[in-house]
């Protein structure tokens, strides 16, 4: 995996975490973000 890729995790990761201490759901990021980390995953 590349590094901007590893950032991008790293950045979604942290976005999950800020909304789960919020109690808040982003279903248009979620399904975009589980339709891309397959591809960049396999990269």
């Amino acid at each position: 995996m590349s590094e901007h890729n590893k950032q991008f995790y790293r950045n979604c990761t942290k976005y999950f975490e800020f909304l789960r201490k919020k109690g808040v759901v982003d279903y248009d990021f979620e399904d975009e973000y589980y339709f891309t980390m397959p591809a960049i995953s396999n990269q």
